[in-house]
């Protein structure tokens, strides 16, 4: 019995080797997968880095909190110690701007624990350059430029760019207590080299501040001696009514008024 040609073309059909096409399709298969893979792989490393780092910036924060309430200064110990964890995060998330900005800031109390001027300036230096890395991630927080407006106060670098912080520091944070604070306390250091317009910025903060912490911002403006600041503001007179009445008793007529330190 004779075979149809279709049957034939069939049976041939099954027995037949792989194409060209098919083969080819196989191997991008193939690869398709390892490309998965690879993807999936580096993501999870990631995802391992970004929580690891993500864990010690906590536990650095964790020291930090055990010192700030009393208000006590740190030992050089504790500073230490609590920069090695934003140091070993740092090593798996290099611009981590929380990291960058937590080691600034011990930065500072290193500077303000050192008892050598030389040990106590590189700190300073040290810490501007974490707050500028970190303001490159974080270019709207108030509280990076504030700290970077006090580093520069602390390095004797009055020049734009600590003004344009301050500035920066106020409209970014305008209910901020810790930002308000900070930048009064640099604002009234170098009140003469403030525009008129800045000098008013700090003016308004001033009086915003006496909402929510008049007392500490009222100790600012005490250790300045500038009491014509916040005299004429109703809710400073609970914890300045007695200083600015001393003031005015022993005001003479036409005496210059206190403008900051640099005189």
């Amino acid at each position: 019995m004779i075979s149809s040609p279709t049957a034939s073309a069939r049976s041939a059909g099954k027995g037949a080797a792989p194409t060209g096409h098919q083969r080819s399709g196989r191997r991008w298969d193939k690869a398709g997968y390892v490309v998965l893979f690879t993807f999936l792989a580096l993501t999870a490393a990631q995802c391992v880095r970004l929580g690891t780092a993500g864990l010690l910036v906590q536990t650095a924060q964790a020291e930090v909190e055990r010192w700030t309430p009393t208000s006590r200064a740190p030992s050089i110990a504790e500073i230490r110690r609590t920069t090695k964890y934003f140091t070993e995060s740092l090593e798996y998330t290099p611009d981590n701007p929380w990291a960058l900005e937590g080691t600034g800031a011990l930065d500072l109390a290193r500077m303000r624990a050192s008892r050598v001027p030389r040990e106590a300036h590189a700190a300073a230096r040290d810490a501007r350059a974490r707050f500028r890395q970190a303001l490159l991630q974080r270019p709207t927080s108030p509280f990076l430029w504030a700290n970077l407006a006090l580093t520069k106060l602390y390095l004797g670098e009055i020049d734009d760019e600590l003004r344009t912080a301050l500035r920066h520091a106020d409209e970014l944070g305008p209910w901020e207590p810790s930002a308000q604070q900070t930048t009064l306390f640099v604002g009234l250091a170098v009140w003469r080299d403030l525009d008129p317009a800045l000098q008013q910025a700090l003016a308004k903060s001033i009086e915003r501040g006496a909402s929510r912490n008049a007392k500490k911002m009222f100790e600012i403006v005490k250790s300045y001696a500038r009491f014509d600041l916040v005299c004429a503001i109703e809710k400073y007179q609970p914890v300045a009514a007695a200083d600015c009445r001393k003031t005015a008793e022993t005001a003479k007529p036409g005496a210059p008024m206190n403008k900051g330190y640099r005189q």
